[in-house]
């Protein structure tokens, strides 16, 4: 929530190990623009050339970290909102879903700066966008294409994205019925995106190190951290319980049309996916987990909706948004 962000911001914000870590790249890019960077975060090029620019225009600023996240949220808010909307996911139309989706967002103070999940979110809500598109009308091939390149360039901004293109052909093999040369289009365009900085790297003879850097690291399993772990189920414990209780009481159906099915069991397979990438991350951490809160925010949601009890709904919305604050100042 915006007013959690700029209390914050006003009491104060210790540096977060992706603060620290993001400046370290852009400075190096600034210093070497034709280098390939490795780094510890699991950062694309797409990110670190962003923070190259924020690097170049403003130093380490803590204010401007916050600031960019913060514009961020609200224009994913406003897209995934949006989305819904559109596709008519819910009985009524409702901004609750981009709400939710700011307030979990404040959950916690390391949520609060630029992140290259955070980033990657932006590319991966456009795509959610393409997909339903596509499972509706059965897009146009310029859908299928826009879908791989926006998919591409999510996976350039935080690597464990590049599983969301399996993620989109299982949802298109299972619930589509695609033709198969549409996958190889989509796959195109996942790979063009990747072709543009490699061309940029070749530029600078470093275009074989840019795909060994990338993929080195890429499907190794990082080990498990219980304080990690017990971090997220504290600060998540609320939205995957409302999660929980929505797809008991939703997935078999009863007075859904047929697309609200598929938008359900498309954030299902998100949901899984956002927790392979916990695991897939060079290490574990609480910025790993930012891909949940888009399938949480909708089963948060629908569960909510569907309260006949309008006070029950209330009470649990207000306990959501206090705790949120709570764990953004406590934790």
């Amino acid at each position: 929530m915006l007013i959690s962000r700029v209390v914050m911001l006003i009491l104060g914000l210790d540096e977060a190990t992706v603060l620290n870590s993001s400046y370290l790249l852009g400075t190096a890019l600034n210093e070497n623009v034709g280098a390939v960077i490795s780094n510890s975060i699991s950062a694309g090029p797409l990110y670190i050339f962003l923070y190259g620019l924020l690097t170049f225009l403003f130093n380490n600023s803590v204010l401007i970290s916050v600031l960019t996240s913060t514009i961020l949220v609200f224009v994913q808010a406003f897209i995934f909102n949006s989305t819904l909307i559109r596709n008519a996911a819910f009985d009524e139309n409702t901004y609750l879903p981009g709400i939710i989706y700011a307030i979990i967002f404040s959950a916690h103070q390391e949520f609060l700066y630029l992140s290259p999940a955070l980033l990657a979110n932006t590319f991966l809500l456009l795509a959610t966008d393409k997909i339903l598109v596509h499972l509706k009308h059965r897009g146009s091939e310029e859908n299928i294409l826009t879908t791989g390149f926006l998919l591409g360039l999510g996976a350039l901004c935080y690597a464990p994205y590049f599983i969301f293109l399996i993620f989109t052909i299982i949802i298109y093999v299972i619930y589509s019925g695609t033709l198969v040369r549409r996958y190889f289009l989509m796959t195109y365009g996942f790979i063009f995106s990747f072709l543009i900085f490699w061309i940029y790297y070749l530029f600078f003879g470093q275009g074989e190190v840019f795909f060994d850097v990338y993929f080195s690291h890429l499907f190794q399993f990082n080990e498990m951290d219980s304080d990690v772990i017990n971090t997220l189920l504290l600060i998540f414990g609320l939205p995957l319980f409302l999660s929980v209780l929505s797809g008991a009481q939703n997935f078999q159906g009863a007075g859904l049309t047929n697309h609200q099915i598929l938008i359900q069991r498309m954030m299902l397979w998100m949901l899984i996916f956002s927790l392979a990438i916990l695991r897939l991350d060079s290490k574990m951490t609480l910025l790993a987990a930012q891909t949940m809160i888009i399938p949480l925010t909708f089963f948060s949601t629908q569960f909510l909706l569907t309260r006949r009890k309008r006070w029950v709904a209330e009470v649990l919305f207000l306990l959501l948004a206090g705790s949120s604050i709570t764990f953004l100042i406590v934790l």
